[in-house]
């Protein structure tokens, strides 16, 4: 049997290697929490993607690691809540709280200077987005058209090949 070192262990007795050799980490904030312990581990730049789902109190920690911050999110999207987490009212009865709590990217918009999208790229056929493009952004968002409108000859479709084989995992 080899010994065996817990990660957070390991993360913390090689921090001056790993960020020479992985200077560049993707981690939730959560993640940062439990295996990057304060003070091992400071980053030029924190950038937190989807930050309308950070609360605040646990983006401070990731944020304490870094010299500059990039807060990237979308403030119409629902903020996070607790609704899975429980809480003990006057009674002494569990409750769930289901309040809804700012976010880390609603408690910077007025410090920072903002900008905005201008072209939404994820769907991948324009009407999945049309209607919140013209409810929530004002008809602003540069909607790229899908190559199916115009004909049946662009996208993904299934062609049966007759006598066709798989081998060795190639057709």
């Amino acid at each position: 049997d080899k010994p065996r070192v817990a990660v957070r262990e390991l993360i913390d007795k090689s921090a001056e290697s790993m960020q020479a050799l992985k200077p560049c980490f993707m981690m939730s904030p959560m993640s940062v929490a439990q295996y990057l312990l304060p003070g091992k581990y400071n980053f030029d730049l924190v950038i937190m993607d989807e930050a309308s789902q950070i609360r605040p109190e646990d983006a401070l920690g990731v944020i304490a690691r870094g010299n500059n911050l990039v807060v990237v999110g979308d403030p119409k999207q629902l903020p996070p809540t607790s609704f899975f987490q429980k809480i003990v009212n006057d009674d002494n009865d569990d409750a769930v709280a289901i309040e809804d709590s700012s976010s880390i990217l609603e408690s910077v918009i007025p410090m920072f200077k903002n900008r905005e999208l201008c072209w939404h790229y994820r769907s991948r056929h324009e009407s999945l987005i049309a209607f919140s493009n013209l409810q929530f952004y004002g008809s602003r968002l540069i909607l790229f058209p899908s190559p199916l409108r115009e004909s049946d000859e662009f996208g993904v479709k299934f062609s049966r090949v007759e006598d066709g084989r798989f081998v060795n995992r190639r057709n």
